[in-house]
């Protein structure tokens, strides 16, 4: 493990003015995004827990784990790289310190969008092929396994990535917050944690939405409605909802990034790169916020909530003028 070299909170030397005016750009932005996403996570978790017939609804199992996962990932890491963009330095510029950073954000990044692209492949059973998940055996194999899987192997993997690597760690480059293990340096390696943790969620996640969308309307209307849309038409519209962060955020920044693979000159696009790096992670901040708004049972929580406060507004002013109404020899007559 290599020498870690710290500098102070006012040594800028290392920023250009460019830099420094894009963390404090980013510095806003996260800023901005994670009170409402943490409020919105608090809010979707609460009702979704607490009402029996929400929690126990299996389309709404990972988006359970996926809003504690986000909201873990909001309290720390986000709050980290809030941290940074303010101080140009990690909260603890240590070598231990910028590990276990860096395994937080690289394992729940990466597992929040295998989970979702999950979703995306298990909507299309729940809505086409539920008898699949008729018996508890089905159930436990299709719908429980796979993200239990997804979630050891996110986790292991990253914890062999930076905590038993053979290569040795550069500590000393804080010029960016995100911390880069050795291993990725490796170009097989590096390419593999590109396309398999990068690319492939991000393409399933919007190609399986769409390929869902298209498949509800092909059943609805040229199968003489052998589905039950009403009821599966709210579980399609929250994927589809949901999918459209994806698709407007981290899909362009994955899509040069698949073309540079693929052998497209390393020059084109960059620039577009080194300013939607962090596109991926709006995306995890407006997760919550969409989750709401995508699932009607929480939307309409959001509505009642609302239109009490509109009537509470509307009440407190007629009492406090009642008394004066009373009072008033007009009002007498």
């Amino acid at each position: 493990m290599s020498d870690t070299n710290i500098t102070s909170n006012d040594d800028t030397s290392l920023f250009d003015i460019d830099t420094q005016q894009f963390y404090a750009i980013q510095f806003w932005i996260f800023l901005f995004l994670i009170v409402p996403s943490m409020i919105f996570a608090l809010f979707a978790l609460y009702h979704l827990l607490r009402e029996r017939a929400l929690r126990q609804a299996l389309h709404n199992h990972i988006i359970i784990i996926l809003l504690i996962i986000n909201l873990f990932y909001q309290m720390t890491d986000m709050c980290l790289f809030i941290h940074y963009f303010r101080s140009y330095q990690s909260f603890m510029p240590t070598p231990i310190f910028r590990l276990i950073w860096g395994y937080i954000d690289w394992s729940i990044y990466t597992l929040q969008f295998f989970l979702y692209a999950w979703v995306t492949v298990e909507r299309h059973i729940l809505i086409f092929h539920d008898h699949l998940l008729s018996t508890r055996k089905k159930r436990f194999f299709i719908h429980y396994l796979p993200p239990v899987t997804l979630t050891i192997y996110c986790l292991l993997y990253h914890a062999v990535v930076f905590f038993t690597t053979l290569c040795e760690n550069a500590f000393d480059n804080i010029a960016t917050p995100v911390f880069y293990p050795c291993e990725f340096y490796d170009g097989v390696f590096g390419t593999y944690e590109l396309v398999a943790h990068g690319i492939i969620p991000c393409f399933a996640i919007v190609i399986l939405s769409i390929a869902l969308l298209f498949r509800a309307v092909w059943k609805r209307y040229h199968m003489h409605r052998q589905i039950q849309w009403r009821q599966y038409r709210k579980m399609t519209l929250q994927v589809i909802i949901i999918s459209t962060i994806y698709l407007i955020l981290p899909f362009p920044y994955m899509i040069i990034n698949f073309l540079h693979v693929c052998g497209m000159p390393a020059e084109i696009g960059a620039e577009f790169l080194s300013h939607a790096i962090f596109f991926p992670y709006y995306t995890l901040f407006l997760f919550p916020i969409v989750t709401v708004g995508a699932l009607s049972e929480l939307r309409e929580k959001v509505k009642s909530i609302i239109q009490f406060r509109r009537q509470r507004r509307i009440v407190v002013p007629l009492n406090n003028t009642r008394p004066h109404m009373t009072n008033n020899p007009v009002f007498l007559r």
